[in-house]
């Protein structure tokens, strides 16, 4: 097959208008086509044609710790909420549940994917411990795991979806036990327990643990990073942590850029690398981590004068996509657009300030969460057992084991 001749090349307003009828998961494959087709993908106003033309949604879960219960919204620009009947505003939690206490039956999100798959934790009715979901929030779908180690704290949690069709997923989460190794404790070290949920075994497998020096954690302010076929964690002193999809680290840690006066910092995604935001007194700082060259490379420096009229203290929390910048300040979202330093502002209604935020994208299509034919579970009803039915069990046990010996 001879290459297109620059004579018969489709103009790039054709182009763009091809891109916007496709699917979610062509969209992914169409971006390594070329470089044009990748930079079109990313023009700011590419995801709400995308969006409005084929039903699929793109925006943040933002989710904040109010009364002792995990409330959850979904933001996103205009034209990228899909249909509004159908689009993910709640979690798909069972209402048939009657719990003791309002705040008995509550969902937490753990991890997001790009891919329209969360990884959620729930407290059971009993409130005894936590149960582990993988779900689909714009199908209304969600299928509950096998519990990996709960008795120990979970510090970070990352979600790998390898492939769509079937669904095979990866879930990597990083925990603390409660009890420091003597080991360990001896050469000034702390160590983070590492556990690996496999789609395709459908059980969690004990990795290596993960030793920092003692004293250290994890920020927990920073969400983990899918990017370049590994996943990336940032650690209190500025230090970069990179894991494979078996929970083992690839290469030594290595530090953050350092732009003079930063005071808003966070690691994202940034068209498929690494990325490093920071606020500083010139504005907007992207820098770009190049794996080949181990370096990082200073992409964009934009300012803001233009928000200064509507908040004093932004925190920058990613890129929607090459134009677009998101922030967060109190109860408000604000999606900034790097080229003419316009902006939208998305007003929260349910609380005050965002703690966590999670990238998220879907299309409106059921899928198989397991492997074709499983029992997708629907309802808490089928999963948990109330806890007086639990103690009458052991009631009845118990009478047996003294009827027997009398």
């Amino acid at each position: 097959m001879h290459s297109m001749s620059s004579s018969t090349r489709l103009p790039s307003e054709i182009i763009f208008e091809i891109l916007t009828r496709t699917s979610l998961k062509t969209l992914d494959a169409c971006k390594a086509v070329n470089k044009e087709w990748d930079d079109l993908i990313f023009e700011s106003s590419f995801m709400p044609q995308f969006c409005a033309r084929s039903q699929n949604i793109s925006g943040y879960f933002v989710q904040t710790l109010l009364c002792s219960k995990y409330i959850t919204e979904f933001v996103s620009m205009d034209g990228c909420s899909g249909n509004s009947t159908k689009a993910p505003f709640h979690l798909p939690i069972d209402d048939t549940v009657k719990p003791r206490r309002t705040y008995d039956v509550d969902m937490k999100i753990e991890a997001s994917t790009k891919q329209g798959i969360l990884c959620c934790v729930r407290s059971t009715p009993s409130y005894e411990y936590y149960r582990y979901h993988i779900c689909k929030p714009s199908t209304k779908q969600w299928l509950k795991l096998p519990n990996p180690r709960t008795r120990f704290s979970t510090v970070k949690v990352a979600l790998i979806v390898l492939k769509s069709n079937p669904l095979y997923f990866k879930i990597i989460r990083l925990s603390s036990p409660r009890t420091t190794h003597h080991h360990y404790r001896k050469r000034g070290l702390h160590y983070y327990r590492c556990e690996v949920f496999d789609s395709e075994s459908w059980e969690w497998r004990q990795g290596k643990d993960l030793l920092v020096p003692e004293g250290l954690y994890f920020d927990i302010f920073n969400p983990a990073v899918n990017a370049s076929g590994l996943v990336y964690f940032k650690l209190q002193d500025d230090q970069v942590m990179a894991l494979n999809y078996n929970g083992e680290e690839v290469f030594p840690r290595f530090s953050l850029p350092k732009p003079p006066f930063k005071y808003s910092d966070q690691l994202v995604e940034y068209k498929g690398k690494l990325g490093f935001t920071c606020l500083s007194p010139k504005g907007i700082e992207l820098w770009v981590f190049e794996n080949g060259n181990q370096v990082w490379e200073l992409k964009k420096e934009v300012g803001i004068e233009t928000l200064k009229g509507v908040t004093k203290y932004p925190k920058l929390i990613g890129f929607y996509n090459a134009d677009i910048a998101v922030m967060k300040d109190d109860n408000r979202v604000i999606f900034y657009k790097l080229q003419d330093k316009s902006f939208n502002v998305v007003k929260l209604y349910r609380w005050q300030d965002v703690q966590e935020i999670f990238p998220f994208r879907s299309d409106l299509e059921p899928i198989d969460l397991r492997m074709r034919g499983a029992n997708i579970v629907s309802s808490t009803r089928q999963v948990y057992r109330p806890f007086w039915i639990s103690l009458v069990i052991v009631f009845i046990f118990l009478f047996g084991i003294l009827f027997s010996h009398a």
